[in-house]
């Protein structure tokens, strides 16, 4: 076992050592310093629920609640193409330009509603000029001002369908990014013929803000898993980095072909470190059954294939006392026997104790 000195810290008044083999009460005459003393920290021993963990696997994913998929407008032939996958895009941002002979159409059909619409705009004013000087009738003029309105709302729905494609020419529109965020999918190319009743979109563009963990529940561990469970995931990306999360959904059907189960796990992701298709491992940490003596893992001593524990009454009584391991989990150790409930543990300067006391 290595051993920790430090000598100008303390000093301890040692008559007679013992083997933690044999007798585990201090030898007579045995005390800590005053300045040990001062420093030492305690533990109470306690007793709780064990808790258990389960390790998955799964892989990190685009939170679909962020994901936008672009189809085109409208048929045409791809023109050109502003962004490739993996690029990050802005909302508004043209991703590509379509040439489409249905823009050409609704360009002209805008302008043959722009001429109607002079033409509606000068009978009724010809007719209302009338109108007030008596040459004209009232069913005229109210007939010319209908025309107007109607002339009037074909512009503007012509407008509306240009304004709605986006149309940069007399033939030719953009397909713009309806969010902020990563093109994950690219399902066009240049010089492509698109056709609307294609079901597949030209772009699949997602935020990484916020990132799903999906994690794989095999059968028999189905009825431990539950939403609200607390999570850590580690990535191999990042072996020294934990992120903390909770189940916050699990989805009921299983997959027929791995015969698993999925459980989500929701994780803020800022600095977009983390990337869809990453592999990660998910340990989901749930209450057991049993109800054992527990103490921080810090406080024992690993010597000779053994685990110890310095059991503190006072400066003068200190027992070394070999305990039995139940489960260790999140810096808590659980026990079967060693320790009794209530007593105290030392978990500051525990191995200059023990070693002054079993060398």
């Amino acid at each position: 076992m290595k051993r920790m000195i430090f000598l100008p810290l303390v000093s301890l008044v040692l008559l007679i050592g013992c083997n933690p083999n044999k007798d585990t009460t201090p030898p007579p005459g045995f005390v800590l310093t005053e300045t040990l003393s001062k420093d030492k920290e305690l533990v109470e021993a306690v007793e709780k629920v064990v808790q258990n963990e389960i390790a998955l696997t799964g892989k990190v994913t685009f939170n679909e609640n962020t994901v936008a998929r672009v189809f085109p407008l409208a048929g045409g032939l791809v023109e050109s193409l502003t962004a490739e996958i993996g690029d990050y895009v802005q909302k508004g941002q043209t991703l590509a330009l379509i040439r489409s002979p249905e823009i050409a159409g609704f360009i002209q059909e805008n302008e043959a509603a722009q001429s109607r619409l002079q033409v509606a705009q000068k009978n009724a004013a010809v007719t209302e000029a009338l109108y007030e000087t008596g040459n004209a009738s009232e069913v005229q003029l109210i007939n010319d001002q209908k025309e107007l309105d109607r002339a009037k709302g074909e512009a503007a729905r012509a407008q509306e369908v240009l304004r709605l494609y986006g149309a940069s020419d007399r033939s030719s529109y953009a397909i713009r990014s309806p969010m902020s965020g990563f093109v994950i999918q690219k399902n066009i190319s240049l010089n492509m013929e698109l056709r609307t009743e294609d079901i597949s979109p030209a772009f699949v563009v997602g935020s990484l803000d916020e990132v799903w963990v999906m994690a794989n529940v095999y059968e028999s561990e189905i009825a431990s898993i539950k939403v609200g469970q607390p999570a850590t995931i580690k990535t191999i990306a990042y072996p020294d980095r934990i992120y903390d999360g909770k189940i916050d959904k699990i989805f009921n059907t299983m997959d027929p072909t791995s015969r698993v189960l999925r459980a989500r796990v929701t994780l803020q992701n800022k600095d977009n470190a983390l990337k869809p298709e990453m592999f990660a491992q998910i340990n989901v940490r749930f209450e057991g059954k049993e109800r054992k003596i527990a103490i921080p893992s810090g406080a024992i001593i690993f010597d000779k294939g053994r685990h110890f524990v310095m059991v503190y009454f006072a400066d003068d009584h200190i027992e070394t006392r070999e305990v039995n391991i139940f489960r260790e989990l999140n810096g808590i150790s659980y026990l079967n026997d060693g320790v009794k409930l209530g007593e105290k543990v030392m978990t500051k300067y525990q191995l200059l104790v023990y070693d002054a006391l079993n060398d």
